[in-house]
């Protein structure tokens, strides 16, 4: 199928993509397919992949990256179809609102593990499958350049992923595998409208911070993922790019 956005050289390739039930996630492979590339996308449930079920060149994956057996089982996937992996984005993350005064261990630990243990993991049960020329697109946020309250964990837990950025690259560069982040601001997902609980207001002074007066939507960062992964940023690695709308700018 003819790309329709643009040559990432992705075409024909095939990509892997966590997190792809909604949101960011969803977004990425809709770009990918679009690209024309070949996607494994891996959803917790498949509910949010249904209506892509015709679309060739996609494979759906249930599992929960928070499990080490299930990325295994995602290994085996992606091992049964005999081709090297062009591109890996592990999108999985998120998790409930944390404070230092008022965060439980249960909280502490399922924060890590959906932004840093998934994506640590999810890369290296990857790496086998990809060759010289290969790409893996973290996504950290801008929080993990932030203080900000009530997302104590979250806030630590995206800077850790800045950091797999800069050290994976600097381990995978030799094997010719760049390694970058993209760290979204405000991004109109269920995720946001969760952090915001449905109130406009909040919604509306979010976006006052913001230098373009809006919050992003999925398809614009998934672009910026997409360029990371493409031909066009063949010389970029262990680098962050950020897609705020001026967020961080103001």
């Amino acid at each position: 199928m003819a790309g329709t956005h643009g040559a990432s050289g992705l075409r024909g390739r095939l990509c892997v993509v966590t997190g792809a039930g909604r949101g960011i996630g969803r977004a990425v492979v809709l770009r990918l397919l679009d690209e024309g590339a070949d996607v494994v996308a891996v959803s917790r449930t498949r509910r949010g992949l249904d209506d892509l079920a015709d679309r060739p060149g996609l494979t759906v994956v249930e599992g929960d990256m928070t499990r080490l057996s299930d990325i295994g089982r995602l290994a085996g996937t992606v091992a049964g179809l005999g081709r090297p992996v062009r591109a890996v984005f592990p999108v999985v993350g998120g998790g409930p609102d944390t404070t230092v005064s008022a965060s439980d261990e249960s909280d502490f630990d399922l924060v890590m593990a959906l932004n840093v243990k998934s994506a640590f993991f999810t890369v290296q049960r990857m790496l086998p499958f990809m060759e010289p020329g290969s790409a893996v697109v973290l996504f950290a946020s801008i929080a993990g350049r932030q203080g900000g309250t009530g997302s104590v964990v979250y806030n630590a837990a995206k800077a850790a992923v800045r950091s797999f950025a800069r050290t994976f690259a600097a381990e995978l560069g030799p094997r010719g595998i760049r390694v970058n982040a993209v760290s979204p601001g405000p991004t109109d997902t269920d995720g946001f409208d969760l952090f915001i609980h449905g109130d406009p207001d909040r919604r509306r002074a979010i976006e006052g911070m913001s230098a373009m007066g809006r919050v992003g939507c999925p398809e614009e960062v998934a672009a910026a993922a997409v360029f990371l992964a493409g031909d066009a940023a063949s010389y970029v690695t262990g680098a962050e790019l950020v897609a705020d709308g001026g967020f961080l700018a103001t």
